[in-house]
């Protein structure tokens, strides 16, 4: 299999680092064929890191209305329909790169989304206790998504 896993965020804005902070528990116990990549969700590097993989799971922090800080959401791209924003935290990137992917026939085999809400993106290190919490179920959910094969 070849795949990645894409980390996005800035863990130097506290809950913005989940992508992140999964990433680096994936990259501990990956398989053989799995690269991990960690970007702010700018279109060109991430159309880099997905293209020509079977499978990419991309982690990122969603802020939303009313939050529930660690609630997780899965998304695939074959469910969202053209035009259609995958949630983000950063105003510009995986909307965008979705998009720039299927005009340029350059979107991965399988894409999946994970997005965490989070509340806290004040300047500082380190998750908020609820986001926190999140990291090893989307860890877990995340290597199983590398297990299937299609």
């Amino acid at each position: 299999m070849n795949a990645v896993v894409i980390g996005v965020g800035n863990e130097y804005r506290r809950d913005d680092g989940i992508g992140p902070a999964v990433a680096a528990r994936v990259a501990d116990v990956r398989g053989p064929g799995v690269r991990v990549v960690i970007t702010d969700g700018e279109p060109a590097r991430l159309l880099d890191a997905w293209t020509g993989t079977d499978v990419t799971v991309v982690v990122d922090a969603v802020v939303v209305r009313d939050p529930s800080p660690g609630r997780v959401h899965r998304l695939t791209v074959d469910a969202l329909p053209e035009g259609q924003a995958v949630p983000s935290s950063h105003g510009m990137g995986i909307p965008e790169a979705v998009e720039l992917a299927r005009a340029l026939n350059r979107l991965p085999g399988r894409l999946v989304f994970y997005t965490v809400e989070i509340g806290d993106t004040g300047y500082g290190t380190g998750l908020s206790a609820p986001v926190a919490a999140a990291v090893g179920p989307v860890t877990a959910a995340v290597l199983r998504e590398l297990s299937v094969s299609e």
